[in-house]
């Protein structure tokens, strides 16, 4: 293979590396990246308070990292210079190497405006009360209650993706807003703003180790820069990106005609079909998990036997199944407890785990059965019938992305075998803003909302943890129908709420975890959360996704475990863009 490979990637964690075909010079050190699961450059924005087309993927190579989580719940930075937590108070101190592109300092005051934004979101939630600015390169964030090292540690993250020169308007205008109304105003503009691609370039906002140079709806081409602090440590020169929104056998014939020199990792019993230049080079135990969420404003599904007739009818092991023919590394998950099953252990404890209501993991259907029966459905014509009459007739929407789309084809199979009419839609480009209008019955998502091993990435009040809703709003109930009030039996694992029941709020049980005071704290609001959502299925976590990469290790040093934390999130790019991939 010419020199001028490709580093590759599955979504969201390796990059995958095209070379040759590109076309484009004869520079040795040139890599092309396509990463599965992106949109094209011409229809993403860089406006993180705007999540429509928001570029969170394309974006992980041009916004530094500035803090890394890991699996074992600690947190790295080589951003920071300083980040330690006392009481309330977190200090966070950038160094001054840090620039973007264009060349402008990246300091305290970009820190600040990002995260002081992101509190005016809902200051009254937030478990955050101020930040202050004590100097140039130095920010103190001030929790209203002492706050847990590990939750603010990995809440620390920001400093690159709201520069001053945009964002400072919005803040002061935060700043000077009269209440709810006023911000409402304020916020209103600010998801109005888009910093399309050729903005982003133009204008100079990114801040990693290559430069984006063209691009195109096709392709994005970056050389390295120059002034980068890590420049001196890669002689990749140039690097292309490329979007695959259908991702799965495309970036998949690509890597097996040895046309990527970064590759997803190769499961055992596909490595003979792999070129013998291409070596696996780190699996992770990744944080993403996969779920399904259930629409409670469907009034089937705000019956709870139904729900646990839905997990117990399908076939969980089924579905994982057609997620890992697509090349995704994957294992069905045991327990419903709304978190990793990875973290299970440090946040519940195995003797609570095993107090939980135990679902079916294969199907079972003489259980479903009876659930269904106990929510006075009786079986006609094959299909079930409700106390009101009427047979379900359910909207299961996914990611048109074959990963996601074949394994949602196999559960919404297994309903409708077993007389739970469902009909599957597979959605484009546009599934993350149409999920957002809430008029789905059942839809397929990501289970994780932040990028870290820790219980608040999956009990995070939005669509991508466990959506319970604004817990200022007027309503009885969040977007999916989950009401703010509701009661859990006080014995975990009982069935029933019986006379004895505790009557929790979710949506605040989040807000409560994010600013939990201490790990003691922490387990316990986890431990509740998790009897909840074992109680009450407001979705069904069915997968549980491990990640990693492969590379072509003729042509390029990658490197060890031992030489480079890769226990984090994107290790394959990070690797990439720390300047520990190198040419041999």
């Amino acid at each position: 293979m010419s020199r001028r490979g490709v580093v590759g990637a599955s979504a969201g964690t390796v990059a995958a590396t095209l070379a040759g075909c590109l076309g484009g010079g004869s520079n040795a050190t040139e890599f092309a990246t396509a990463f599965a699961g992106g949109r094209p450059p011409t229809q993403v924005h860089f406006n993180p308070w705007n999540a429509s087309n928001y570029a969170q993927t394309y974006s992980i190579y041009w916004l530094q990292e500035t803090l890394a989580p890991h699996s074992d719940g600690s947190v790295s930075t080589e951003f920071f210079e300083e980040l330690s937590v006392d009481g309330r108070e977190v200090t966070i101190k950038l160094s001054d190497q840090w620039n973007f592109w264009n060349g402008n300092d990246i300091t305290a005051e970009d820190y600040f405006i990002d995260a002081e934004i992101w509190r005016y979101q809902d200051p009254e939630a937030s478990p955050i009360e101020s930040h202050e600015l004590v100097d140039e390169y130095t920010v103190k964030r001030i929790y209203k209650e002492e706050v847990s090292p590990t939750i603010a540690k990995s809440n620390a993250g920001g400093g690159t993706t709201a520069p001053k020169s945009v964002f400072r308007e919005y803040y002061e205008r935060y700043e000077d807003a009269s209440g709810e109304s006023g911000r409402q105003a304020v916020t209103e503009d600010l998801l109005q703003l888009t910093i399309d691609t050729k903005e982003f370039v133009e204008e100079g906002y990114g801040s990693s180790l290559f430069r984006i140079e063209d691009f195109n709806s096709s392709e994005t081409l970056a050389t390295k820069w120059e002034d980068h602090p890590w420049a001196d440590e890669t002689d990749i020169e140039q690097i292309r990106v490329l979007p695959h929104i259908e991702a799965g056998t495309q970036v998949e014939q690509l890597e097996k005609s040895n046309k990527l020199d970064m590759t997803k990792y190769i499961a055992e019993n596909q490595q003979s079909a792999y070129p013998n230049n291409i070596e696996n080079i780190y699996k992770l135990s990744h944080y993403n998990c996969q779920k399904f969420i259930l629409n409670w404003n469907n009034k089937h599904l705000a019956r709870r036997p139904v729900r646990r007739a839905i997990i117990s009818v399908i076939d969980i092991p089924a579905i994982v199944n057609a997620a890992a023919q697509t090349g995704m590394l994957a294992s069905p998950t045991q327990v419903q407890t709304g978190i990793r099953e990875t973290i299970e252990e440090q946040y519940l404890g195995a003797d609570f785990v095993d107090s939980l209501i135990d679902y079916p993991v294969e199907a079972d259907e003489e259980t479903a059965a009876e659930y269904m029966q106990q929510a006075g459905y009786s079986r006609e014509d094959g299909s079930w019938v409700g106390p009101d009459g009427d047979t379900t007739n359910f909207t299961v929407i996914t990611q048109s992305d074959v990963s996601q789309s074949q394994p949602t084809k196999v559960f919404t199979d297994h309903l409708s075998a077993f007389g739970l009419n469902a009909e599957m839609e597979a959605i484009g480009q546009d599934y993350y803003s149409q999920i957002q209008e809430w008029e789905f019955d059942i839809a397929w998502m990501w289970h994780v909302s932040l990028p870290y091993w820790h219980p608040v990435a999956y009990f995070s009040n939005d669509f991508y943890g466990l959506l319970a809703g604004d817990i200022t709003s007027n309503s009885d109930t969040g977007p999916t129908g989950v009401p703010f009030s509701l009661e859990i039996p006080e014995e975990v694992g009982a069935t029933e709420v019986g006379n004895n029941g505790v009557e929790i709020n979710p949506a605040q049980l989040m807000v409560d975890l994010e600013g939990a005071s201490s790990e003691a704290e922490t387990k316990e609001l986890t431990r509740t959360l998790a009897q909840w959502v074992n109680f009450d299925l407001p979705v069904i976590v069915h997968l549980q996704e491990n990640r990693g990469f492969g590379g072509d290790v003729e042509n390029f040093n990658f490197p060890s475990k031992d030489e480079f934390r890769m226990d984090r999130p994107n290790p394959g790019p990070y690797a990439l863009l720390r300047g520990r991939i190198s040419t041999n």
